[in-house]
C-alpha cells in the first residue's frame, strides 16, 4: 500500500501548492526544483503521516526497490496535442502537474531533480514521443528498447570519471510521467537482484572486473564528442559494482562492449547477463496520470515497441532524473543553474 499512499500524498500536496499560484507563477517555480521540492515536502510528509507513514519510510523503501509505481498522481486533463520531438515540453495544466509531481516525488527520496547539459540542451524535462521521419533518432523512437541504465557513460555516484573529475554521476532514479498511452505500450523493468540470481558466481565476478568499454547513449553522444573529442569510449570499466554490500549496475546493450573476442570470459558473461535480463523483465503499461520511479542502480529498464503513430493523441511520457547531489563539487554543476549537471 505504500505506493498508493505515496501517490495520494504527492497529489494532495501539489494540489495545495497549485491552488495558491497563478499559472505563470507556478510555471516559473519549476525552474528551481530544489526550492519547489522543499516547498512540497512538508505537506507531503503531513499527508503521509495521516496514513502512518513518513518521508523517511518512503525514501528507505524506494532506495531498496527496483522501481516505485505511483498510480493516478496527477490530473491529465487540458492536454495539448502530443509533441513530435524531445523539446519543447508544452506548457499546460497537465504537464505542469506532472512536472511538479515528479519534483515532489524525487524530493521525498532525498534527491534533486536534475538534467545534464550534454543531453537535450540541459532541459529538466523532455518528451518521450514518436519522432516522425526516417532518421536514426526517429527509428529508435518507434521501436522497443532493451534493458539499460540511463547515463551509462557517466560514473556511478561515489566514483570519478577517468577523463574529467567535473563529470557528474549518472542518475539514481529515472522518473517517467505518463500523459498518454493509448496502445498500452508497457515500460519494462528488470530487477538486478533477480537477474543476478540466474547467473553463476563466476559470471557475476566477471561483470565486476574493469574490462568493458562503454560509450555514451545516443542522446548524449553528439555533445560529448564536441566537448571531449570524436572518440568518447571509456575503457576498462566494470558493469557491476558493490556499494555498501549491495550490487549496483551500469549497463546498456547498445553502449557496452568487450575489448576481447566474442568467446572471452568477459564477452560470454555479458551475453549471459543479457539473456537473464530478458527472462526477468516485467511489463508495466503506464496509465495517464501515473508516475514510475525506476531505480537506476538496482534495475534496468526498457519498453515494448511503440509503433508509427505520432502527434495527435499518440503515446507521450515526460522524463526527468533524480540524483542525491549531497557530495557533488561545485564544478560538477553548470554555472547559474539549480539543476543542470556537467558536462
Amino acid at each position: 500500500m505504500i505506493n498508493a499512499h505515496f501517490s495520494v500524498a504527492v497529489r494532495g500536496a501539489v494540489s495545495v501548492w497549485r491552488a495558491s499560484l497563478t499559472f505563470a507563477d507556478a510555471l516559473q517555480q519549476l525552474n528551481d526544483p530544489v526550492a519547489l521540492g522543499n516547498t512540497l515536502l512538508p505537506e507531503i510528509d503531513r499527508l503521509l503521516q495521516l496514513r502512518s507513514l513518513t518521508c523517511v519510510n518512503v525514501k528507505a523503501y524506494a532506495w531498496n526497490a527496483p522501481f516505485v509505481y505511483l498510480p493516478k498522481v496527477f490530473d491529465h486533463n487540458e492536454l495539448s496535442e502530443t509533441p513530435t520531438g524531445f523539446l519543447p515540453v508544452p506548457n499546460n495544466e497537465a504537464t505542469l502537474a506532472a512536472r511538479a509531481s515528479a519534483i515532489g516525488c524525487i524530493a521525498v527520496l532525498g534527491s534533486n531533480t536534475v538534467s545534464y547539459g550534454s543531453e537535450n540542451d540541459g532541459a529538466l524535462f523532455v518528451n518521450l514521443v514518436v519522432i516522425p521521419g526516417e532518421s536514426h533518432q526517429s527509428e529508435k523512437s518507434k521501436g522497443s528498447m532493451k534493458g539499460h541504465t540511463d547515463g551509462v557513460w557517466f560514473p556511478i555516484r561515489g566514483e570519478r570519471h577517468p577523463w574529467d573529475n567535473r563529470v557528474a554521476p549518472s542518475p539514481d532514479f529515472v522518473c517517467l510521467c505518463a500523459l498518454r498511452n493509448p496502445k498500452q505500450v508497457p515500460t519494462t523493468v528488470m530487477p538486478l537482484s533477480e537477474v543476478l540470481a540466474k547467473l553463476t558466481p563466476a559470471t557475476v565476478s566477471e561483470l565486476g572486473i574493469p574490462q568493458y568499454n562503454i560509450g555514451p547513449q545516443g542522446t548524449f553522444r553528439k555533445r560529448l564528442r564536441e566537448i571531449f573529442g570524436s572518440d568518447v569510449i571509456v575503457e576498462d570499466s566494470q558493469l557491476l559494482f558493490w556499494v555498501e554490500g549491495q550490487p549496483w549496475i551500469r549497463y546498456s546493450h547498445s553502449s557496452a562492449r568487450t575489448a576481447d573476442d566474442e568467446l572471452s570470459a568477459a564477452s560470454l558473461a555479458m551475453d549471459e547477463f543479457k539473456a537473464a535480463c530478458l527472462e526477468c523483465a516485467s511489463s508495466h503499461p503506464l496509465e495517464p496520470g501515473d508516475i514510475v520511479l525506476v531505480n537506476n542502480r538496482l534495475s534496468l529498464h526498457g519498453r515494448a515497441e511503440v509503433g508509427e503513430e505520432h502527434g495527435e493523441d499518440s503515446r507521450w511520457l515526460l522524463r526527468t532524473y533524480g540524483l542525491d547531489t549531497t557530495d557533488l563539487d561545485a564544478d560538477q554543476w553548470h554555472a547559474n543553474s539549480r539543476y543542470m549537471l556537467y558536462p
